[in-house]
């Protein structure tokens, strides 16, 4: 792989000045990237979706290893330096946006790879899930404070919406820390590699869309009580409706969201009207 001396080299040759709005920040450092490559167990018959391979620091390995990858890249100027550099017969090098990537079936579930920039890590992983029957397992390298909120539990300040979406589909574990010093340019934080197990059913049974727009609202002021939040919104019955749904739920009126467990959600969820 490219060390920092190299990869200033090429950025050089090619005109690109790291973007901070694409949050493009290259991994240096070979010994995180063989301990990424071996955490993704990848066998002789894995598709990989790769999301910005950048300078290919991981393709490469990606490719030795699995049967196809296909790396999707944003930026035009990287994208036209994989192609110059693509020595690999079961690379396909799309030039495009993952959040507008045409998913359709390729025979097996694929493993998804990738190094999202913090701004568009939750949108990037809500359009993942959404293609959930497609995809088997995600590995993903974020910011470690959107690591934490992934895996959080109820009475934690990390806890929201985003952690019940993501656990209501996924099991999501948190692998290893990375240190911001193996990246160039180095961000100003750390960031975790998280393994998110793709569920092949949401964990309960119940109505999802009902579910997810009573955390939604809960979560939209975190600090306010759960009753109070609910009736806020017009949508869930009166006052009076919506205690009785409550107290059915086992979860007291004045909790707020971040006490609630996904469990007592989904119970709400079937009680409420």
């Amino acid at each position: 792989m490219l060390g920092a001396r190299e990869i200033r080299a090429v950025l050089r040759e090619y005109n690109i000045r790291p973007a901070k709005r694409l949050g493009q920040n290259f991994l240096i450092d070979q010994n995180i990237e063989k301990k990424i490559l071996n955490a993704l167990l990848i066998d002789r018959e894995d598709t990989i979706l790769e999301i910005g391979p950048g300078l290919g620091a991981l393709t490469e390995g990606l490719c030795r290893r699995a049967k196809k990858v296909i790396a999707i890249e944003k930026d035009k100027r990287l994208h036209c330096f994989l192609l110059r550099n693509n020595t690999f017969s079961n690379l396909e090098l799309i030039r495009g946006d993952i959040l507008k990537y045409d998913f359709i079936n390729k025979g097996s579930r694929i493993k998804v790879v990738g190094n999202l920039p913090y701004y568009i890590s939750s949108p990037i992983l809500t359009c993942l899930l959404r293609q959930r029957g497609l995809i088997r397992t995600i590995f993903i390298t974020v910011q470690k404070e959107f690591a934490e909120r992934l895996i959080a539990s109820p009475g934690s300040k990390a806890y929201g919406s985003i952690s019940c979406f993501t656990q209501f589909y996924t099991e999501p574990t948190l692998l290893f820390t990375i240190k911001k010093t193996v990246f160039y340019p180095a961000p100003k934080v750390d960031s975790c590699f998280l393994k998110i197990s793709v569920r092949e059913a949401g964990l309960y049974l119940t109505d999802e869309e009902k579910l997810f727009k009573i955390i939604r609202t809960c979560f939209r002021k975190r600090r306010k009580q759960i009753l109070n939040s609910l009736h806020s919104s017009l949508e869930f019955g009166s006052r009076e409706e919506i205690v009785d749904s409550l107290e059915q739920a086992g979860i007291a009126p004045a909790r707020r969201p971040e006490t609630v467990s996904l469990q007592e959600f989904v119970d709400l969820a079937n009680n409420i009207g």
